[in-house]
Parts: structure tokens; sequence; C-alpha cells
């Protein structure tokens, strides 16, 4: 969403500036070295530059969650975590709990404000890793659902059902990078006038993590019935009920969409007694732009059709324009300008929307690759509907330069958008306002009373079914402001326009966006009353220790009963001292406190023994080449890369160590039981180093997988060359794992090697990519 413009214009426009009287008279931000000298990677200090004014360059991101948007939010400093899987993260909620400390669930951040920020003694925990995506299938009531872990992208899973034959539909949102998880819990929508288009309204089932670690199966066909308050706020649950691991969508058949781009007379748009009403009526799909300052109004009309696409790479490139490197470079500049000159704002909305004309937004790519290049672009394309809604985060990336804006956003009743329409325009031709960016946004809805404090809920004076309207304002965010600077250069008339719009209209802010004080807004919070009240009644269900809570929920008025109390005790006092089974793991966070967790080792070191994979070709003869040797449980040890020929080297980092007993050639057998988390196909490889299987590139050595006793991954000298197999699993389904390895060093320096990785791939093969942890493991001592 930029702006175009030469560099010598804006030379002349800052000219300009510099010699006004207003500018003389109070500083303008366009003059601030900020504006300059952010995002180019690199924290200066003589600049001015620090965590707090300039975060994409100086915050540390390995401790300090940034907004997407990293001018609106930069959060204090604290430990993040990113598990592999939903079983690690029950273990990291369990340890960061059981040590008192609080929890913050986070998706890919890509709200505005402080509610991605943990609380003073929180740790944050993201779902980036969670990404696993489940067949589609019959769920309860539905005929075709699809189970996601919380960390996958509406672009991911989108593709994902297109290759099979289904959609998503119109709940996905226009940017492709924003998680599942945390567009459930912000109640983040696309724009449809057929149906609901908020992603919450789709939910059919979660499964909750909870502050004691343990899963929790919510669904419609059971919580629903049984407890329906609690059901309508567990779908847009802020991060306040528990972690939500996994998420069960409705899905349907995949369809076609045509996608046309038009322009409506504003006069009959605001004037008509139903002119935006009458604008979108024939469309199941809008994304609606008003410009003020051109007093022209541009929406993409969206249709369900059976007409075949126009190519398979069709697609809607909204908020990627076609400029050039030039412009990209040179955009943030000019907008740091024209916060300070309505002339230039003005100036730049125009030609953001003559570009619009001039290169419509709806393209046919080379490839449905993110990086393909556009062949030809229309103003009318029939296209696959995921690719028609929604943008890859990779093709915004790409087109827009990084900066920061502000979004106040808000959802009323279709009844009340045309009064409110009217006053928009009323305050725009008062203050000449101009909005360069992308103008007055306006998308959507049907209102649901399946949920609790979406934006989209139906409440008193919204009926379920009746349509919506998520109105939207989005402003340049710029650099070197203070709180008075961005009233004055950013949030002005908009201060002004949320007021009003929640004072005199059904007006529901969007908890993903707005700015901080529009949920503390007096009108805001007497109209979410009720609704406050009855989300507090499942917090007191679910989190009464407030281990989920934090500033920004209990500013706006979200309260646990017993915030304050030692919940560390409370969920484990029991146990934190406890390590029943002697494998290193308490028994608050150990998935079986009574059985050793990890792998049970055996160690061949009989003298000098061949490295080829041919001396266990069966699993009764890699058995039996094991006897009386040392043997032991093993917490760490299965992946391993050393130099050294010696099996006791402590590069390996073997817990407990081996005593030195043998030197050179030796082979170990590791054995363990696996228990599938979820339904799906399972695969694992195993990696010694080796790029062949001759005695040089094989490197004498030899690596195997072997599931239940059969043979499903082998690399290495006389191997079969296969570095991954997979097999299908049901959930909780144990299976018996080895890790095989048989090395001699014959003077090739690095023999010693073991890399095994697992993935889980739902309906397809995947690439290991993951370590065996500990806790993924129960220690099998028998063969």
């Amino acid at each position: 969403m930029i702006t175009m413009y030469s560099k010598q214009l804006a030379g002349t426009m800052l000219g300009i500036l510099l010699a006004s009287t207003t500018v003389a008279q109070t500083f303008c931000p366009a003059l601030s070295h900020l504006a300059t000298s952010c995002r180019d990677g690199v924290c200066r200090a003589d600049a001015g530059e620090n965590a707090l004014n300039c975060p994409e360059d100086c915050a540390d991101k390995n401790s300090q969650l940034l907004a997407y948007y990293t001018q609106g939010a930069a959060c204090p400093p604290t430990k993040i975590h990113e598990p592999q899987s939903v079983s690690e993260l029950q273990d990291t909620i369990r340890n960061i709990v059981s040590s008192g400390r609080k929890v913050k669930p986070a998706g890919t951040s890509h709200s505005a404000t402080d509610v991605i920020c943990a609380d003073n003694n929180g740790e944050v925990v993201r779902s980036k890793n969670l990404v696993n995506i489940g067949p589609v299938e019959a769920f309860e009531a539905y005929p075709l659902t699809v189970e996601v872990e919380s960390g996958v992208e509406f672009q991911d899973l989108q593709e994902h059902l297109a290759k099979q034959g289904y959609s998503h539909g119109m709940a996905s949102t226009g940017y492709g990078g924003i998680s599942i998880g945390g567009a459930i819990a912000t109640g983040a929508h696309g724009s449809s006038l057929s149906g609901p288009s908020t992603i919450s309204s789709y939910v059919v089932a979660l499964d909750v993590v909870g502050a004691d670690g343990k899963i929790s199966r919510y669904s419609e066909g059971t919580t629903g019935k049984k407890d329906p308050d609690l059901w309508r706020a567990l779908k847009t649950n802020m991060g306040l009920l528990g972690f939500v691991a996994r998420a069960r969508l409705k899905v349907e058949a995949q369809y076609n969409m045509r996608v046309d781009v038009r322009y409506v007379d504003e006069e009959k748009f605001v004037n008509s007694p139903s002119g935006v009403a009458d604008a979108v009526a024939d469309c199941d799909y809008v994304f609606l732009t008003w410009f003020p300052g051109e007093d022209t109004v541009q929406y993409l009309c969206g249709s369900r059709t059976s007409d075949p696409v126009d190519s398979p790479y069709a697609q809607n490139q909204l908020f990627a324009p076609a400029i050039s490197d030039f412009q990209r470079d040179n955009a943030v500049f000019g907008l740091q300008l024209a916060m300070c000159s309505n002339d230039l704002k003005c100036s730049t909305e125009s030609t953001r929307l003559q570009m619009y004309k001039d290169s419509p937004p709806l393209v046919i790519a080379s490839d449905a690759t993110p990086g393909a290049s556009v062949e030809s672009r229309h103003t009318s394309l029939v296209g696959p509907v995921h690719r028609m809604i929604t943008l890859q985060k990779e093709v915004f990336h790409a087109g827009s330069p990084p900066f920061s804006q502000l979004e106040y956003e808000g959802a009323m009743p279709m009844s009340q958008i045309q009064h409110a329409v009217q006053y928009l325009k009323s305050i725009y031709d008062r203050d000449n306002t101009c909005q360069p960016l992308i103008g007055t946004i306006m998308r959507f809805d049907v209102a649901d009373d399946g949920l609790m404090v979406s934006a989209n809920h139906a409440r008193p004076g919204v009926k379920a079914g009746e349509k919506m309207v998520h109105l939207e304002f989005v402003e340049y965010m710029g650099y070197g402001l203070e709180s008075d600077g961005l009233e004055k250069w950013v949030s002005t008339p908009y201060t002004e326009i949320i007021k009003h719009l929640a004072s005199n209209f059904n007006y529901w802010p969007h908890w993903g966006k707005n700015d901080e004080w529009v949920f503390t807004d007096p009108a805001v919070m007497s109209r979410n009353q009720q609704e406050r009240s009855d989300f507090n009644t499942q917090i007191a269900k679910l989190d009464p220790y407030g281990v989920f809570s934090t500033q920004h929920s209990r500013r706006n008025g979200f309260q646990s009963p017993k915030e304050g109390e030692d919940f560390a005790e409370t969920y484990f006092g029991y146990c934190v001292n406890e390590d029943s089974d002697d494998d290193g793991i308490n028994n608050c966070v150990d998935r079986l406190p009574d059985e050793f967790s990890g792998m049970y080792a055996r160690i061949n070191d009989d003298g000098v023994i061949s490295g080829t994979c041919s001396a266990a070709g069966s699993w009764d003869e890699m058995k039996g080449n094991f006897g009386a040797d040392q043997q032991q449980h093993m917490r760490a040890g299965w992946a391993y890369e050393t130099k050294n020929h010696s099996y006791h080297a402590s590069s390996y980092n073997w817990n407990p160590e081996w005593p030195k007993n043998g030197d050179r050639s030796w082979e170990v057998m590791l054995s363990g039981e696996f228990t599938a988390e979820a339904s799906g196909r399972y695969c694992f490889s195993q990696d010694n180093g080796s790029t062949g299987s001759d005695i040089i590139n094989g490197w004498n050595a030899c690596g195997q997988v072997w599931v239940d006793k059969n043979l499903t991954a082998e690399v290495g000298y006389k191997g079969a060359n296969k570095s991954q197999g997979c097999v299908d699993l049901v959930k909780g389904q144990s299976i018996r794992l080895d890790i095989y390895n048989r090395h001699h060093n014959a003077n090739l320096s690095r023999s010693f090697i073991s890399r095994p990785q697992w993935c889980f791939g739902g309906s397809e093969n995947c690439t290991p990519d993951r370590q065996l942890e500990q806790n993924d493991l129960r220690s099998l001592e028998t063969l």
C-alpha cells in the first residue's frame, strides 16, 4: 500500500516545508533523521535510534516480539519459545507455568497494539512451527472439515486445500501471511455478502492447552450444546482462555470467482438512501476503497461462477501495485513528508488512484509461485477463488516498502452504513482529508449469533444473519513521532471519527487493529459491557489465576478472579521436585512420569568391525550383533557428530556419559517408543554425512531407522541410499523406533555421524526436519 512520486517532487516539497511558517512554529516529523536512517538494518545511536523509535533496527528480535507494523508495538524483552510440535507446546507451557511465569500465545503478530505482548512476568510462546494440516474429512454434523495446527497461515491452507479440490471460502484474510490461530483469537475476517466472512464463524472444534499443560477438545457438537457461552467465547478467545493448538474448520468444494474492478459515482454512493448497499448488491465478495480527496469510490466485486478460469495463475494483487525500484525505495520518504503537507498527501492520493486505473490489480502471473512475473493486467478476470481474494505474503513484501501504518477498524450493521458514510463525507470535506495509502476501506460480513466478542457477533441492534460492514481507516505512521505528534500528524481526524462512530452507531472495534485507547473509550466499554461480563465468566472457568492475562486484557476489562495468587503452586506444587523415573524430567512436564523418557542404547565395541550396512540386513541380524557389551537408558545421544574415533568422545554429549571401554570401530542401537500425536503420515530419516554407498562416499559407516522392526531408512557404505521412509499412523498409536549406527574409521575422518530426524505431513509425505526429543520417546529395554 504505497504512493508514487518523484524524488525531485519530494525535494521541492521539503524545501517548501522548511520555509513555511507552520514548520517554523511546530516541529515536523518529516525532518527527523529517523525518516532516512531507520529500516536499514543497523541501529544507529548517532541518529537517535533506539528500540522504541526504530524497533526494526534496534529491537532484539530474539527477546522482543514486534507487531507486523513495527512502530505500532514493540514488546518489552522476554523469553520467546517456538515449540516444534503440540506435545512440545504442552511441555513448554508446563515448564513456564511451573516456574511461576505467565504464558502469552502468539502467532504472526499481525495485530497493531500491545495485544501481542506478554505480561510483565510472562513469556511468549509462538505457533510459528505448528504448521501441520490434516485431511479433509467429516466431523460431527459437517461432511467437509479440516484440522490445522494454529501456526498454519491462510495462504498455505488455501493452497493445500485447492490442490485437493476444496476451498476455505471467503473467510480468508486479504493478506495471506496471517496465522489461523491468531486470526481466530482476534476475529479476523475476509469479505462476503453471501455469508459470514469472519474466520471464527467456521470453527467447529478447538484443541486448547490449559495452564496445566493438558490439552482439551472443545467442539460445536459437545461444548456448543453443553456450554454454549463457553463455545461462543472460545471461537474469538483473544488468547485468554488457553493456547489454541489446533482448530478444525468447515470447508467446501473449490470454485472459481469472477472479479471486476468497478467504480461508483461518489454522489450516489454517499447521498442515495441505499448508495452503499446498491453498489455492492450483486457481489459475493467486495473490497471497496473510497479515496475522499479524489471523490472516487473504487471496488473489487467478486461473484462465484461456473465459468472456467481465464488462467490458473489469475490472481488479485491489489496490495502490490506495479512500481519501479526507484519508487519503492523512495516511497517512505515521500510519505514522511506528506504527513506535514496536506497538498502532498492529496497529490499522492491522486497518483495512487491513477495507478489503479493505469495498472489494474487483477493479473495473470507466469506461474503459481510467489516470485512469478506479471504477464498481463485486467479489470475483469476469472480465477481460483483463493487467489482472487488473498495475496501471498511474498508478493506483498516484494512490492511494498517496509513501513508502519495505523489502522482503525470496526464493524457496524449495513443498516447504519449510509448515515456513517454521510458523516464521514462531512468530515472529509471539512478537513480536505486525503488518504494516500488505500483510502477508506469497506469489507462485508454477516452477523453470527454463535460468537461472543468478534466484531461481527449478533448483539442488541444487530440480528443474526444481518449484513454488516467492516469500516477501516489506514494512515502512514511516521518516524520521530511523540504522542502529541502521533495525534497531530497521523490520528487526525480519525480519533474524532472513531469516537463519533462508537457513540452514535453500533460500532464494534476489531481486536487486532486500532490504537490502544479505542478499547477503553467510554462508548466502547459501555457497548461491550455485557459481553465482557459473559467472557469473564468463561475466563473464571478456564484461567481463574490469569496465567494467560496481560496488561492489554486487564486494561480492556477482562479479568481473572484469582489474578495474583500462586498459580505455580496450584497447578504444579505437587510435582516440581519429583522425578519418579529418574530421567531428568520432573513429573510436572514428563509425559511418562513413571517410565524413563528417551532411548535405550546398546553398544558393541568388540574390536575392529566392518562399517557396512550389510551387517544389519535384517532385524534378527541386527539384534544378534549386540550381547553383553555396554547398555543403558539414554537422555540424549541419538544425534551426534564427531571427528574423534571413539564412542565415548565428549562431543557426543550423551547423558549419562559412556565409560571408556573400547575405541575406534563400534556400533550402537538406540531403541524407543514413539507415539503419534495426530493421525496422518510420519516420515523418518537418517543422515550420516555420506553422499553414496561405496567405501569412500559412504564413509565406511551405516545409519539406519527401523519402524516396528521394519527397515525404513538406510544410508552409508553398502546401503540402500534411502535417506527417509514414511508410515501412516493414527492418533495415539505407538510404534517401536530403532536408530542403528555402525562405524569403522578406516582412515575416514568423519565416520562417526548420526542425524536422525522426523516430520508429520498430514495426508502427504514430508521432509524430516525435526529432531527426536527426549520427551517424545519412551526408552525400550526389550529387543
